[in-house]
């Protein structure tokens, strides 16, 4: 792992991660798992496990993932969260990231998330938040994301804002797990496990600056021909320029751990 940067050190990622060290997977079940990032982290940060599966409803994220995961034995599959085709009481443990706000039907998803769980099995969420005491780099990001939504909404994609620390938590409760514990970090598990976790010491790096850049660039375009375009543009400088100052860093989580 090599040396540890320091802001990770003090972040909440170290507590989630001597936590996640003490949890045999078994066999785990991945929602939303887009480009295979959450599922990384897993392989890393587990006891153990027997085997992986993901799903995800976008064909580009599948792609994504078994390309970033290819040669580790992972089960990926084209599949809609809401209708699960799994028997029920199936998998140990179940997890969603950053996924929430991109949800329309999330109680439905939940329930199916549980109800292919087994009794006593894990059930784990993370997801940024937007409010509390976060830097001006990490404003930077919460207000990409937003960014990132609107374009989505202008293009008939359901997004929602980043939600509230409140919103999440009213969200899981909702659930009835046991064994509830709800933790908050500034900083990500996948961290410890990359290899270029010392350049994100500093939000002013300018690889982070153009990569945040970068990013919203690439949104934008789509929009080139919708009469939003002129608004999110004057949005998406205002943005640049707030990066440019201030930096990026990653919006702070809140990471969920109950059992059903």
């Amino acid at each position: 792992m090599g040396v540890v940067p320091s802001n990770l050190l003090k972040s909440g990622a170290v507590e989630i991660a001597k936590i996640m060290k003490t949890i045999s997977g078994g066999n785990v079940l991945d929602v939303a798992s887009g480009d295979g990032d959450f599922i990384a982290m897993l392989i890393d940060a587990l006891k153990d496990y027997e085997s992986f599966t993901g799903i995800d409803s976008n064909k580009k994220e599948i792609k994504k993932a078994k390309k970033n995961l290819a040669g580790k034995s992972i089960k990926i599959h084209l599949m809609n969260a809401e209708k699960l085709k799994f028997d029920d009481n199936k998998f140990d443990f179940v997890s969603l990231a950053n996924s929430l706000h991109h949800l329309e039907n999330m109680n439905e998803v939940l329930a199916e998330m549980k109800r292919v769980l087994k009794p006593g099995g894990y059930f784990i969420i993370q997801e940024m938040f937007c409010d509390g005491d976060q830097t001006e780099a990490q404003k930077t990001d919460i207000d990409s994301h937003t960014l990132g939504a609107e374009i989505d909404n202008v293009l008939g994609i359901y997004h929602q804002k980043t939600y509230t620390k409140k919103t999440i938590m009213g969200i899981i409760e909702e659930l009835n797990l046991r064994e509830f514990k709800v933790y908050e970090s500034s900083r990500y598990v996948k961290c410890f496990f990359c290899s270029d976790n010392q350049q994100c010491e500093d939000p002013l790096n300018e690889d982070l600056i153009n990569f945040a850049i970068k990013e919203i660039e690439e949104d934008i375009v789509q929009l080139k021909e919708s009469s939003e375009f002129e608004r999110i543009l004057e949005r998406k400088e205002i943005i640049k320029q707030n990066i440019l100052k201030y930096g990026s860093a990653p919006a702070s989580i809140l990471f969920c751990i109950g059992r059903k």
